[in-house]
């Protein structure tokens, strides 16, 4: 307990762990807070339906939009991006219309005339709309989908014609009003509000939980690795195992903390918008433990390892990879799917109580699996801990004299 208290001391007064919670609060601030201030949650919105003549239709009015104006709206990896075609892959698109539609090169510059010019803001670039172009009578759904996945292709992905965001894009109506009232009924009767206000909590504090304790933890475990002095005073008759785990469970300890005030935020703004409705008191508290753990635990985890065995901040670029992938690659919808391996689930509603029940399953299993990998990769840890210790490993340097990618004499 002694060491524990030491390393949690230490931690506090770090400046790494200040500006952790600084970020951590201003992202909670900023995102959950401020969506749940203002207003009780009513439910409704809309709803994605697998309605292909809606779909085609919605798609193929888009695409005209944009091969008149050949300015095509992507975002690969997560990333606005405008893409203007080059002839050669216009006159693919323009072939790819024709054949949707049915129309010949004449039928085709008729319908091309038909579009509303609008302007974007202050551009002067001319953009061009359509709304009612009809797709040719019979036209197969695999087929469409077949040209949509090539457009996207073309424009380098990230586009809203990739066929798994077709539905998403192309074929959202109004809830209807007898499953608006089913949400509103699972939310008050069954998630007893707080359920529902913790899912959402816990995908917008995932998110930063998913990237932020790396930074901290890479951040502290360099620098015990720069001063030494204090390892000769308290760690020589300490097992190399007791002492990294001990450091681990300090950092989780103290990360944890400015989570567990969100958390009670949150409980206490959840008290003042529904006041005089039921609520389970402990949902704020039992679901994040669950949910937001197991991503605190290995974003630490690869800082400390991986800092441990190199001398460079590697640690944070594999993380940022990790993150980038399991939070800004998400395709929609941000809600329901959880897989086995998914390091930050999403579910960035209040509502949704079966989805999410339904993929129980999963979630349970990946809050399993990445907790094991934590710890595994601490053991790891403490074997190149133990190894430095005995001198028989120095760490692999990626940059500077001892580089490994520095050629020998």
């Amino acid at each position: 307990m002694m060491l524990f208290r030491i390393e949690c001391k230490k931690i506090f007064r770090s400046a790494a762990f200040i500006v952790y919670c600084a970020i951590s609060l201003l992202f909670f601030l900023t995102n959950y807070y401020s969506d749940c201030a203002d207003a009780e949650y009513s439910g409704g919105g809309s709803v994605a339906v697998e309605d292909h003549d809606r779909i085609m239709d919605g798609a193929l009015n888009s695409l005209m939009g944009d091969y008149a104006s050949n300015r095509y709206i992507c975002y690969p990896y997560g990333f606005y991006k405008s893409v203007h075609l080059k002839e050669k892959k216009r006159d693919k698109v323009k072939e790819y219309l024709k054949e949707i539609t049915g129309a010949d090169d004449k039928g085709f510059e008729e319908i091309l005339s038909k579009g509303e010019v609008y302007y974007e803001g202050y551009s002067t670039e001319k953009m061009y709309s359509y709304h009612d172009i009809p797709v040719k009578e019979g036209f197969e759904y695999e087929r469409f989908c077949e040209i949509m996945a090539d457009v996207d292709d073309m424009l380098g992905g990230g586009s809203i014609y990739d066929p798994e965001n077709l539905m998403y894009s192309f074929s959202l109506v109004p809830m209807p009003e007898e499953d608006i009232k089913a949400e509103q009924d699972a939310f008050i009767k069954e998630d007893k509000i707080t359920g529902g206000l913790a899912r959402l909590f816990c995908d917008y504090v995932g998110i930063d939980l998913g990237i932020l304790p790396v930074f901290a933890a890479a951040w502290l475990t360099a620098a015990d690795r720069k001063r030494r002095m204090h390892e000769l005073v308290y760690t020589r008759d300490i097992s190399s195992v007791k002492l990294v785990f001990t450091r681990y469970a300090a950092l989780l300890f103290t990360m944890f903390i400015p989570v567990a005030a969100e958390m009670l935020i949150a409980l206490i703004q959840a008290l003042v918008v529904y006041r005089g409705e039921s609520m389970d008191m402990l949902a704020f508290f039992k679901l994040p433990m669950i949910w937001l753990v197991p991503i605190l635990m290995f974003s630490t985890a690869v800082g400390v390892l991986l800092t441990e065995v190199f001398s460079s901040p590697v640690a944070i670029l594999v993380q940022v990879v990790i993150w980038f992938h399991s939070v800004v690659m998400t395709d929609f919808p941000l809600s329901g799917e959880t897989g086995k391996f998914t390091l930050v689930c999403r579910h960035n509603t209040a509502f949704g109580r079966e989805i999410f029940l339904a993929g129980m399953d999963d979630f349970i299993f990946s809050r399993i699996f990445w907790t094991i990998v934590s710890l595994v990769m601490m053991l790891l840890a403490a074997s190149v801990y133990s190894a430095k210790r005995g001198g028989s490993f120095n760490g692999i340097r990626l940059f500077g004299k001892d580089s490994i990618f520095r050629r020998k004499a």
